[in-house]
């Protein structure tokens, strides 16, 4: 008689059920470790970008047009006085040139706005080099003598390179704005405090896996505590607060931009200061040397009657200290402390701590015949 063959060993049902249960731990930790990456890259690539860039292609934008309007004001102030036929429009009117160039040379640098950005800076670049031609011009003219009126009229010209509707301000403006809009999006695309609960949806999903999965070991094995998966559980607890900190990066690049509000808003009162300062004195200006019996025209004349308020003008030093709050805000929200290694290496160990945690168990229902 042969021997017969001896029972084919199968897998236990206890076996089988343990790997699903080992598969599903380790698909809603990975599915953990991708979300909770995305979120914290996503938030400190955002904050590093407004800190590097951003922040000051906006602050630059509005340093550089209170500057062109002090420049303007001080070479006004220069030819209203007469001190033009002696130093030409001035020190401060250099000065506050140079100031604007040094800004916008920043914004090329730091621009945000894309092809539009660049396009309207190199509209502004042209404006500027022409409005320093006209004023080199003007004060030309203004020191010949008998050609005083020749030389206001081209001040006249020089200011509405910088005031008129398509001039250098008004597409400065224009450029703000679209720096402005580059901050939104770039922060919109981070953590905001409405998402938290998603971004927190896969680390409770992992962490749900892995107390089901410990009620299902205390019931079929009598065994209080499997201490890799308890490890694992607060390591997933551990991602989720990770979430919790980089949502408070998140909060601090929020108030960046109220802040950067706060100065351009102060910025704006300024240069709306120094603008109705400037075209006052040169309105002064032109009604003075107009001819008093023909005058200089309906445009000049509109220009002379315009009614002009000026509001009271924030510090210098406030504005100041508003950037520099600015600066050290997003500096802050950008310094994460290293907590962009710590989801995925969290995600990573508790991966291995539920193999090691379900190996020992698997191994226990090898076969059955």
């Amino acid at each position: 008689m042969t021997a017969e063959a001896p029972p084919a060993l199968r897998p236990t049902r206890t076996r089988a059920r343990l790997f699903r249960l080992l598969g599903l731990q380790l698909a809603t930790t990975l599915v953990m470790l991708a979300v909770s990456l995305t979120a914290v890259l996503h938030v400190l690539d955002a904050a590093r970008t407004v800190r590097d860039r951003t922040t000051e292609a906006v602050l630059e934008v509005a340093a550089a047009r209170a500057a062109l309007s002090e420049a303007d004001q001080a070479a006004i102030d220069a030819f209203r006085t007469g001190e033009a036929k002696l130093a030409g429009p001035g020190q401060d009117y250099a000065n506050s040139l140079a100031g604007a160039s040094q800004s916008l040379a920043k914004v090329a640098e730091a621009n945000q706005a894309g092809a539009p950005g660049t396009g309207t800076l190199q509209v502004v670049a042209g404006l500027v080099a022409a409005y320093s031609g006209a004023v080199g011009q003007a004060d030309a003219h203004f020191r010949q003598p008998g050609s005083e009126v020749l030389g206001v009229a081209d001040l006249w010209y020089a200011s509405r390179l910088l005031h008129g509707p398509d001039g250098v301000l008004a597409q400065l403006t224009t450029l703000q704005g679209l720096q402005r809009a580059a901050l939104d999006d770039q922060l919109e695309d981070g953590m905001s405090p409405g998402l938290l609960p998603v971004w927190l949806l896969a680390p409770a999903a992992a962490a749900a896996v892995l107390v089901g999965t410990q009620w299902y070991l205390w019931r079929r094995f009598r065994r209080r505590f499997n201490l890799p998966l308890l490890g694992a559980t607060a390591l997933t607890v551990g991602v989720g607060v990770t979430l919790a900190v980089v949502l408070g990066l998140q909060l601090r690049l929020d108030d960046v931009r109220a802040r950067t509000d706060a100065v351009l808003a102060d910025r704006q009162t300024g240069i709306a200061a120094t603008d109705s300062a400037g075209q006052t004195g040169l309105a002064a200006l032109l009604a003075r040397h107009c001819d008093q019996a023909a005058g200089c025209g309906s445009t000049v004349a509109d220009f002379v009657a315009q009614p002009r308020f000026a509001p009271a003008a924030v510090g210098e030093g406030a504005v100041d200290a508003g950037t520099e709050a600015v600066t050290a805000g997003v500096r802050d929200a950008a310094d994460s402390g290293g907590v962009e290694y710590l989801a995925p290496a969290f995600s990573v160990a508790a991966l291995g701590l539920i193999a090691w945690g379900m190996s020992r168990r698997i191994d226990e229902y090898r076969y059955r015949a």
